[in-house]
């Protein structure tokens, strides 16, 4: 056997063993090739219908937030009519009790003081009318 026949031998030992060893290689990446060209197939048809959902989902998150924004809008505005009214609350009683309510102390202390004085004078007059 001359060397060039060796080389033959061992060369096509070696293109047997890596051809052995290759062959359920091959055949593993054509099953995970099969599954992802399933997989791929599967998101094909489930991926329109999923982001069609997230357009609607979306779009009514845009409403209710529409929505919320006006809602928000009118709290608002009656939490500054219901401030400006109880200012203006705030601002009567103050007017009230510095301006009214003392006029209406005078007043009511004239009137005690004038029933006294007609009591006063009815208690003499029936005095006297008593001793006569």
């Amino acid at each position: 056997m001359s060397v060039s026949e060796i080389f033959l031998l061992v060369a096509g030992l070696a293109i047997t063993v890596i051809t052995v060893f290759l062959i359920p290689v091959l055949l593993q990446i054509r099953r995970v090739g099969a599954q992802v060209e399933k997989l791929v197939g599967d998101l094909d048809r489930e991926l329109p219908p999923l982001l069609n959902n997230l357009n609607e989902t979306a779009a009514q998150l845009r409403t209710l937030t529409t929505s919320i924004n006006r809602k928000v809008d009118e709290v608002d505005r009656i939490i500054n009519v219901a401030r400006q009214a109880s200012e203006t609350l705030v601002c009567s009683v103050d007017l009230f009790r510095k301006n009214v309510l003392p006029a209406l102390t005078k007043v009511g202390g004239f009137s005690a003081g004038l029933l006294a004085l007609f009591s006063f004078f009815k208690k003499t007059r029936h005095n006297n009318n008593t001793e006569e």
